[in-house]
This record gives C-alpha cells, structure tokens and sequence, in this order.
C-alpha cells in the first residue's frame, strides 16, 4: 500500500505532527500529484505534485474512514 492513485494521506512534519491532508490523483515520472483537502472545512483547496521520495515519508491509509479517524485524532491531540 503507498502512493496508489485514490489513496488518501497525511503528511508529517519534523516535529512528527500531521501537516497536510489528501487524496493521489496519479503518479507519473517519480512525481506524486495530490489534491489537498482544507483542516477546517474539508473542501479541496488546491492540487499539487511532489515527488516520490518526499511521499514516501507520509502516511497512507486503506480507507476513507481510517483517513478520517487519523484526523480527528490529531485535532483531539491524540496522533
């Protein structure tokens, strides 16, 4: 499981603390593309590529609803 396109992620920063929120559009040329989704609304805000090496360091997820406890978690200062 990884970087599959439909996969829903979170980023971590270096404090080891979720940052960014979303879903793999596709993955082309070891570039990762992502719509990223709003912490506060969950609307998506924007799309946006990476690379694989930089995706590979975030936390990827089977299902929607694994996604969505992770995050609630975070805010609840559990993560």
């Amino acid at each position: 499981m990884g970087m599959e396109k439909g996969k829903f992620f979170h980023t971590v920063d270096e404090n080891g603390e979720m940052a960014l929120q979303g879903i793999v559009l596709g993955r082309s040329n070891g570039r990762v593309t992502v719509e990223l989704f709003s912490w506060i609304t969950g609307a998506p805000v924007s799309e946006e590529t990476f690379t694989e090496t930089e995706a590979a360091q975030w936390k990827f997820y089977r299902t929607e609803n694994q996604w969505l406890n992770a995050g609630d978690k975070a805010f609840d200062g559990e993560y």
